[in-house]
């Protein structure tokens, strides 16, 4: 195992999607300041490795929120009413540059079909009318009939978070008590890919709450301990994700960090 990139941000990461596509290492980032309500977005490609670009494409706001990642384009929500939570506008920026490529005013993503085409929808009176469109052409067509894709293989995993009264949770805790002496955690989140065992937990140090990523072997050998975060008030979402063989975690919220399991 082994250090592979990071990267520290001046905005807090707020969302990390990893291209859908085996055979392409690239990460789209959200990023938020909020005391000056500022949002961009970036790509890392761990396959190089390297910071890509960081920008605030044309047309996004602190309200646009990364959705999908697809082919080179990543899609983009935009909220054009911020009291109702629910997106307005779809937008489409570049993989290589960042640019913006498309809008598409008073449609939502529903989903990406392949590398030319997207499924959206747009508001009709009282329900949703569903179409596609070619982001090759920019041409929209309506639902004619379902397409019916074949079920894709599950190519990132995420943890399973374990808190107290969680059956598992006992047994857990008590395994990291064994390996390292930890005492007490609040939580757990655990991902295993064997031979690797990867452990993000929280523990209580001089009354406020500090983050730990540990990774064990079978053998319960420790190979690899890092503190992520000190000083919090309570437990963050789930901060790490692996796909084909990288971990990419998260370290006190603005920290892009990963690693790459040698077998």
């Amino acid at each position: 195992m082994q250090k592979l990139f990071s990267n520290t941000f001046s905005q807090n990461i707020w969302r990390i999607l990893p291209h859908p596509d085996p055979d392409r290492n690239e990460w789209a980032v959200e990023l938020r300041e909020s005391s000056q309500k500022n949002v961009s977005f970036a790509i890392i490609d761990l396959s190089v490795p390297e910071l890509r670009w960081q920008v605030t494409p044309e047309g996004a706001d602190w309200w646009t929120s990364l959705t999908a990642f697809s082919g080179d384009h990543i899609f983009l929500h935009n909220y054009r009413y911020p009291d109702l939570p629910q997106p307005t506008d779809l937008l489409a920026i570049s993989v290589n540059t960042g640019n913006l490529l498309w809008a598409l005013p008073n449609y939502v993503l529903v989903r990406t079909l392949d590398h030319d085409l997207v499924e959206v929808a747009t508001f009709k009176g009282d329900q949703f009318q569903k179409g596609f469109f070619d982001i090759r052409t920019e041409i929209l067509s309506p639902v004619s009939e379902e397409i019916n894709l074949p079920t894709t293989e599950i190519i990132l995993k995420q943890p399973v978070r374990y808190k107290e009264r969680n059956v598992y949770f006992d047994r857990l805790a008590s395994f990291l008590t064994d390996i390292n002496g930890i005492s007490k955690p609040i939580c757990i989140d655990y991902l295993d890919e064997r031979p690797y065992m990867m452990f993000s937990y929280y523990i209580y140090e001089q009354e406020k709450v500090a983050q730990y990523l540990l990774i064990v072997t079978d053998q319960k050998e420790i190979v690899f301990q890092e503190k992520l975060s000190e000083g919090r008030d309570g437990v963050g979402q789930s901060t790490m994700m692996l796909k084909n063989k990288v971990l990419v975690y998260l370290k006190n919220n603005n920290e892009f960090s990963s690693l790459t399991f040698l077998y």
